[in-house]
């Protein structure tokens, strides 16, 4: 049993604006749904390998801009506070001023419940400022593991004052915009395993000088054999068209089999095509293939 490991890296960003943040108060936004991200490395992986994936969410920032808001000052820290006194300034702070909640949401399926992972406050602070939603909010590391169908969203609290787009300062909503933008990791671990094939047909066929298709295309094909059971030389060779496929063929004298080595090797899976030059041979194909 051999192990082989491939990974891809993807990005994504959101734009929040006066426009659409209402729409995700009560349906969220879905940031990422692992699911997708997985399939979409997956998808071409050969049938006969089994693999397991993980998935890492390395990066996760909202820019926010709300001018719409009051602005809220910044809490007064000194020196010789200690880490309760400044939590307590903080929270002080936000409770007197104007602010909503961004919302992250985490749920284990596309079909089950959102459930609120965090919830950090956004107040207007004269300028444009940046969030790191990670650390601390997500996980106390700089990389957060997501199982297989986790889906990451996103959401608004309105604490009294509104939510983005919505604050007191009517002329200013419309430059309220929250950016989020994050990257993500998939690795996914390939096991080779050296297991019997799920299903073996055997086919006799008659070639011509005419192309043609003796073994459609299988992705999931494990092992395939020819032998030229007639008494001319056989063409064949892989491709979509008769005329392509035998262009630069394999040539098979009367009699001979050809196999492409064990379970561990190359095995083709594109389509099969032969011809012969005149006349006609029979051709014995036998094909094996997992579900």
């Amino acid at each position: 049993m051999a192990e082989n490991r491939c990974s891809e890296t993807d990005t994504f960003s959101f734009e929040i604006n006066q426009s659409n943040a209402s729409n995700y108060v009560n349906d969220p936004l879905t940031l990422g749904a692992v699911s997708s991200a997985v399939n979409s490395i997956s998808a071409n992986i050969d049938p006969r390998w089994l693999w397991r994936a993980n998935v890492f969410l390395e990066s996760l920032t909202a820019s926010v801009w709300c001018p719409s808001f009051p602005r809220s000052p910044y809490p007064e820290f000194y020196p010789e506070d200690s880490a309760a006194e400044r939590a307590a300034k903080l929270m002080k702070l936000e409770s007197n001023h104007p602010k909503f909640g961004l919302q992250l949401l985490r749920r284990k399926s596309a079909t089950g419940p959102w459930i609120e992972a965090a919830c950090p406050i956004i107040q207007n602070r004269g300028r444009r400022f940046y969030v790191p939603l990670i650390n601390p909010y997500l996980t106390a590391n700089e990389v957060k593991i997501l199982g297989s169908a986790d889906q990451l969203g996103v959401s608004f609290k309105d604490y009294g004052n509104g939510i983005l787009g919505g604050g007191s300062i009517a002329s200013n909503r419309i430059y309220d915009t929250l950016y989020i933008e994050g990257e993500h990791r998939v690795e996914l671990d390939l096991i080779l395993m050296a297991k019997r094939p799920a299903n073996t047909v055997m086919n006799t066929v008659t070639v011509s000088p005419n192309p043609m298709l003796i073994a459609p295309a299988n992705l999931s094909r494990a092992y395939f054999e020819i032998q030229n059971q007639g008494e001319i030389e056989l063409l064949w060779g892989f491709g979509t068209l008769g005329s392509d496929a035998t262009s630069h063929p394999f040539k098979m004298p009367p009699g001979q089999i050809y196999y492409p080595g064990n379970v561990a090797g190359f095995i083709p899976t594109d389509a099969i095509w032969a011809k012969v030059k005149e006349g006609t041979t029979t051709v014995l194909i036998m094909e094996s293939y997992y579900q």
